[in-house]
């Protein structure tokens, strides 16, 4: 083989890979698709650079029964692999579902219409005024003190967390 068919042969193969590295970022896996569920947008950056993302991937994954690979795609087998790669697996939207019903299922507003009867319109009253009973949020504004910067970042991610709870 010549120099010139070991080079055309690499970029064959880098084109195969780009072409799938563009095909993989348009479409979110359904790990990503749930988080988008929860949190009303898709998670930023790796595991290892978002710690919610990487606590809710690692909760995601732990419900999941053991991972069955579906069949590859039909570009799987023009890609190079190696040891390390993984099959692609198959994530039945029952699982998904059951995560989504999970987390509406701890919200207040679905608490009181499920647990207790409410109406819609009761529940919307309920909520309406928890809301209205929290605290504000805090400022650490002109203060110079680390703690009391970190206590007031904590009281408002924590009072951010609870009405993320509310509906």
């Amino acid at each position: 083989m010549t120099e010139i068919e070991k080079v055309k042969g690499e970029i064959k193969m880098l084109e195969k890979k780009l072409a799938l590295l563009e095909e993989m970022e348009k479409h979110k896996s359904p790990a990503e698709e749930a988080y988008k569920r929860c949190y009303g947008e898709y998670p930023s950056g790796t595991p290892s650079e978002n710690a919610r993302w990487d606590a809710f991937l690692r909760g995601y994954q732990s419900t999941q029964p053991h991972a069955v690979p579906v069949d590859e795609p039909d570009w799987y087998d023009e890609v190079e692999h190696d040891e390390k790669d993984n099959p692609p697996y198959h994530i039945t939207d029952e699982v998904v579902n059951r995560l989504i019903k999970q987390h509406q299922a701890q919200k207040l507003y679905n608490m009181a219409r499920d647990e207790l009867g409410y109406s819609f319109d009761c529940c919307d009253e309920f909520v309406d005024l928890v809301e209205r009973w929290l605290p504000k949020e805090q400022s650490a504004a002109g203060s110079q003190n680390v703690d009391t910067e970190l206590l007031v970042d904590g009281f408002n991610h924590c009072l951010e967390k609870i009405k993320g709870m509310l509906r």
